[in-house]
């Protein structure tokens, strides 16, 4: 994080708490409209979600760690539909459907593994790892067939760092572009170097977006982590920033808690923290990337959490586990003690969270109001419609495009 930028936060962490002393709400920031009740419960809302976010959204598909050789591939299948993410020989990581050009026959069955091409399970058409089709059988049955015509539909996938993304839409802005200044305000993680640690899944009986909600403000610190994440930041100090295509920064300053652990590296020694960590070291920062990852970020390794909707009442949350190239085996007691630690405050959060929305899709909900530290709620919510399109949107459910002016380009 550049200099500039690290005192323009430390004024912020003054300016909150000085507000919060004085009990004032910012003179230059409108109130927030209510969200409707019926984003997080109505059919024809979730449908277009459905149809409009998934596949054309840049969406995190995994760590360059799980295809680390050429040949490798995962299958994946968050997007709705069977994607098959690969290395290349070239070393390029590319995507196509799960889907052979003659009958849709799958190329793969396996969630992971290691291919010199793609061979159709079905009729044996083969593929390049490029996606080119080579050899189809009894190709003299096929008059006119032009194999250069038929290779493997593509998915677009890009990295960020060591993170891969992809996006349905062959016509999609490229990943930097859809990021933005968050590409930069992140450099400093340096998520080139960071390797996969952990992964695993948490369900939970309500909408993605109350699932997204929860993480996305402290207001609830105090009431929900008393003697966790309360114990150590100090909710009223909160700062945010609000970037284009909805995504979103937070940044919280640390309670004086001398029982707060430094930075270590595998051998448990203090690991020294260069200049632009000064925020990250004393602080909680957070990120939203639009539409479904929100990442408390620390100097050396810390999680994405992943929000997929598995119908229009029920998510999983993956929380992947990132950490430095020395230290990164989830059996160190080191890292079983911050894993342990991390799921105690997970569980504090999602507690609640099937009672909401148990409570939203009865008649005695009508409407969220929001308060000026939900803010990034409320810029995610803009964001779900500005993708959705606004001719998609229910009567009634859409919410009123406000915060432009506050967004930081």
């Amino acid at each position: 994080m550049e200099s500039t930028e690290i005192d323009r936060i430390k004024e912020q962490f003054v300016e909150e708490l000085q507000r919060f002393k004085d009990k004032q709400h910012p003179e230059h920031f409108p109130p927030l409209p209510d969200l409707p009740s019926g984003r997080y419960t109505n059919p024809e809302f979730f449908a277009a979600e459905q149809n409009q976010i998934w596949s054309n959204s840049w969406l995190f598909a995994g760590h360059t760690d799980e295809i680390p050789e050429t040949g490798s591939y995962k299958l994946w299948r968050d997007s709705g539909v069977p994607v098959i993410i690969i290395r290349g020989k070239d070393g390029i990581i590319r995507g196509f459907y799960n889907t052979c050009r003659h009958r849709g026959g799958p190329l793969v069955r396996d969630e992971s593994g290691k291919a010199g091409n793609l061979k159709c399970l079905y009729h044996s058409w083969n593929y390049d790892l490029t996606g080119d089709l080579l050899f189809v059988p009894d190709e003299h049955e096929f008059p006119g067939l032009c194999k250069g015509d038929r290779g493997l539909i593509q998915v677009k996938v890009e990295c960020m760092g060591n993170w891969i993304f992809a996006n349905l839409n062959p016509g999609a802005a490229p990943l930097a572009e859809f990021f933005g200044p968050v590409v930069e305000d992140m450099a400093d993680l340096k998520p080139e170097k960071l390797k996969l640690v952990e992964k695993h899944s948490i369900p939970i009986q309500c909408n993605w977006k109350v699932f997204m909600d929860a993480f996305q403000e402290v207001y609830h610190i105090k009431h929900i982590h008393p003697e966790t994440v309360d114990a150590n930041i100090d909710y009223r100090g909160a700062t945010m920033a609000l970037f284009p295509n909805g995504h979103s920064r937070m940044c919280v300053p640390q309670k004086d808690n001398p029982m707060r652990p430094g930075p270590v590296d595998a051998d448990g020694n203090p690991r020294p923290s260069p200049p632009e960590h000064e925020i990250t070291d004393n602080s909680s920062r957070s990120y939203n990337l639009f539409p479904n990852i929100v990442t408390p970020v620390a100097t050396w390794e810390f999680p994405f959490l992943v929000f997929w909707p598995t119908s229009i009442n029920e998510s999983r949350m993956d929380v992947w586990w990132f950490g430095q190239p020395d230290n990164c085996d989830a059996t160190t007691e080191q890292w079983k003690m911050r894993l342990t630690m991390f799921d105690q405050i997970l569980n504090e959060d999602v507690e609640n969270l099937a009672a909401i929305q148990e409570s939203l899709e009865t008649p005695g909900f009508k409407s969220v109001p929001l308060s000026y530290q939900e803010r990034r709620i409320y810029a995610h919510h803009e964001q779900v419609d500005r993708t959705i399109g606004s001719e998609n949107i229910p009567d009634g459910l859409a919410v009123p495009q406000i915060l432009a002016p506050f967004v930081e380009r």
